[in-house]
């Protein structure tokens, strides 16, 4: 796919201006978690308790989220060939914000579920349960996003040591799985739907001081994997974005 590149390198500084978004509350660790538990019970039996509540209050009462979703519109999404080159990019837009919570059985284990809540206007606006351990971020895209990005609470650092920079192409065209091995089962920060073609699915890891591995799917089968340093495009997106 001759933009997958391009898509890519977009992706890297669009996740961390809205990464940078994250409410960070600072309360005791014990009474805290008493009320998220409280309010994640509640919700489980009756989501009215956070209908058109806040997304300080769901984050005050409910804790971070596992994820949180961005669904984005970006205008000539296919137009980025070769983003290198590009010195203007068209509008960005937040369309809809979605926090993802697994839930739990009453001895807190994971149920195999989670509770979605999407927002708008920074209000609850719709509560629903979907299946925690297969979820897809593109079935819960608003409509007109062309671009969707989840954003981990908890992730790993990859070891640079075990990425072998000259034998990445050596993945492209195998499975997902086949890169356990260099992952070595690590959560990645952010993952990404772009609706392009038939969709493309974007994992993308920490290593260290700017420097990502990204792998890009098709149908689970890799079509493009690569170790990069991005910090050089992020202030061109931010510049864009704060105009919005």
């Amino acid at each position: 796919m001759k933009i997958i590149k391009s898509l890519v390198l977009m992706m890297i500084p669009l996740i961390f201006l809205v990464g940078c978004s994250s409410l960070n509350t600072n309360t005791d660790n014990i009474s805290k978690k008493a009320i998220e538990r409280k309010t994640m019970t509640k919700v489980q039996s009756d989501v009215n308790v956070i209908m058109e509540k806040s997304y300080d209050y769901v984050l005050e009462n409910m804790g971070k989220p596992y994820s949180t979703i961005y669904s984005l519109k970006i205008d000539d999404i296919n137009d980025f060939h070769d983003l290198e080159k590009i010195k203007n990019i068209g509008d960005i837009k937040v369309l809809s914000t979605g926090l993802l919570y697994p839930k739990y059985t009453s001895d807190y284990k994971l149920d195999g579920s989670a509770i979605y809540i999407s927002l708008k206007d920074k209000k609850v606006c719709e509560v629903e349960t979907c299946d925690f351990k297969n979820f897809d971020i593109s079935q819960v895209k608003a409509e007109n996003s062309n671009l969707a990005i989840s954003i981990y609470k908890d992730f790993d650092d990859l070891n640079a040591e075990n990425i072998d920079k000259d034998s990445l192409k050596n993945y492209i065209g195998k499975d997902k799985n086949s890169i356990s091995k260099l992952i070595k089962h690590k959560k990645c920060e952010y993952s990404v739907y772009v609706d392009v073609d038939d969709g493309l699915d974007i994992d993308i890891y920490n290593i260290d001081d700017g420097q990502f591995l990204i792998v890009a799917y098709e149908d689970n089968s890799i079509v493009y994997i690569d170790e990069r340093n991005c910090y050089n495009l992020i202030s061109l997106v931010r510049e864009k974005l704060n105009e919005e």
